[in-house]
């Protein structure tokens, strides 16, 4: 029992901490995010834009 009470604070702690980063570098840069979650629709207009011509 005092393994699986180790594992979850050592994830826990690994999942805060990476967290953190994020937020901190969103609130410094502001542009991970947007890598994620834009990256498709980037595509699907470069992708529409090519069938046009």
């Amino acid at each position: 029992m005092q393994w699986v009470i180790t594992f979850v604070a050592v994830v826990a702690g690994l999942i805060l901490s990476l967290a953190v980063a994020v937020i901190t570098e969103e609130l410094i840069f502001g542009r991970l995010m947007a890598l994620f979650f834009f990256r498709s629709a980037v595509r699907s207009t470069v992708a529409a834009k090519s069938d046009q011509r």
